[in-house]
């Protein structure tokens, strides 16, 4: 029997945001946008006309098992991808334009060289499953596979071997922000049990990435553990990041980085669009405290048993640098499902510093909240 995670406790604590749900005058509003909808079930995409602010809602159940893997959705084809980045859409399924039969030149009789070729085997064709080789450039370069309806991941979070709170990671749709497109991303992170009487968190991050990047634009703070809410607005053509009161538009904090920078999430968001397994390609990523670099060493593909069943997997260890220097303080490892979304299915670490202390993170069976 699947049992959901507990729904999130109720956002009840103070914050200067919290009297208005209007954006303020200082931050533009994020205007939710009209796109070319998609029908998740038969992976293809709607006519215009159908356009939806994003697709069918979407769950931890979408991950299929080992048996099912035959029906998954299929990566998108780089021809088609290369046609609509010219402005001009491939026919869709099911509506096919045949040209005007031309009169054919009668056959000429195969040699024996053609012979001999039209009689050997067909190579075989690789499934649509995510292999331990890098991804190619041209299938990356499509929109994310997550961004096709409303996904949602919740995820339990055990510390030691005890439950000790929970995370969702809701994709809302996309956003217009001051005439630039955005990817819209919910987080919440909330603490159970004992833990959430002793050290109680309750807190939501809307994310806005860029569409051609996935690097934050803005990140919205709702934080139980302070009075003021933030707003980080990032430049990414100098690096700069700057923290706003939300209410006020006050700045609290600057911090100057480097250009194209990602935080943990976002850059999270973008190996599973790209660059997966690809080493000589870092993304620079501000933490809260430090900057470093991060890219991932592909150790290969495993079935793995989770509540969801038996679902094929690609294991990823995320390879960390700071100033260029291995960065070695912990075992990190991440299981994405087979599938073009590349779903993390669980979250491995194993700390150095002190014995056994270890943190999994293991997504549930339905979302929760």
């Amino acid at each position: 029997m699947e049992i959901p995670p507990p729904a999130p406790p109720p956002m009840d604590v103070p914050s200067d945001n919290a009297a208005s749900a209007a954006p303020k005058e200082w931050i533009p509003a994020a205007v939710p946008v009209l796109e070319r909808g998609y029908d998740n079930d038969a992976g293809t995409a709607r006519e215009p006309e159908q356009a939806v602010v994003t697709g069918e809602a979407s769950d931890n159940a979408a991950i299929r098992s080992p048996d099912a893997v035959a029906d998954a959705p299929r990566p998108v084809d780089p021809a088609a991808a290369g046609l609509e980045a010219a402005g001009t859409s491939p026919e869709p399924p099911g509506r096919v334009v045949s040209p005007a039969p031309a009169k054919k030149a009668p056959p000429k009789p195969a040699s024996r060289e053609e012979t001999a070729t039209a009689r050997k085997p067909a190579l075989d064709v690789a499934p649509p499953m995510m292999t331990a080789s890098a991804p190619e450039a041209s299938v990356a370069a499509a929109p994310p596979a997550w961004t096709r309806g409303r996904e949602e991941l919740v995820y339990r979070v055990d510390f030691i071997g005890i439950t000790m709170g929970y995370a969702r990671f809701r994709y809302e749709g996309k956003v217009s922000i001051a005439g630039k497109i955005a990817y819209h991303l919910n987080v919440r992170a909330w603490t159970s049990g004992v833990l959430s009487l002793i050290y109680p968190i309750n807190d939501t991050i809307n994310y806005y990435l860029d569409t051609e990047t996935l690097a934050p634009i803005r990140l919205e703070f709702t934080r139980t553990d302070r009075e003021k809410d933030d707003v980080a607005l990032y430049d990414q053509e100098t690096g700069t990041i700057t923290y706003r009161y939300r209410q006020s538009g006050k700045i609290r904090k600057k911090v100057d980085t480097v250009p194209t920078v990602y935080d943990p999430v976002s850059v999270a968001y973008y190996f599973r669009w790209r660059d997966l397994g690809v080493e000589d390609r870092p993304r620079n990523v501000y933490g809260g405290r430090k900057l470093y670099q991060i890219s991932s060493r592909v150790l290969g593909n495993e079935r793995i048993r989770t509540e969801n069943g038996e679902v094929d997997t690609i294991a990823v260890q995320p390879v960390i640098r700071r100033d260029g220097k291995l960065d070695n303080k912990g075992d990190l490892k991440v299981w994405f499902s087979g599938d073009e979304r590349r779903i993390p299915v669980r979250l491995y670490a194993k700390f150095h510093k002190i014995k056994d202390w270890t943190l999994v993170g293991e997504l549930m069976p339905k979302a929760g909240g």
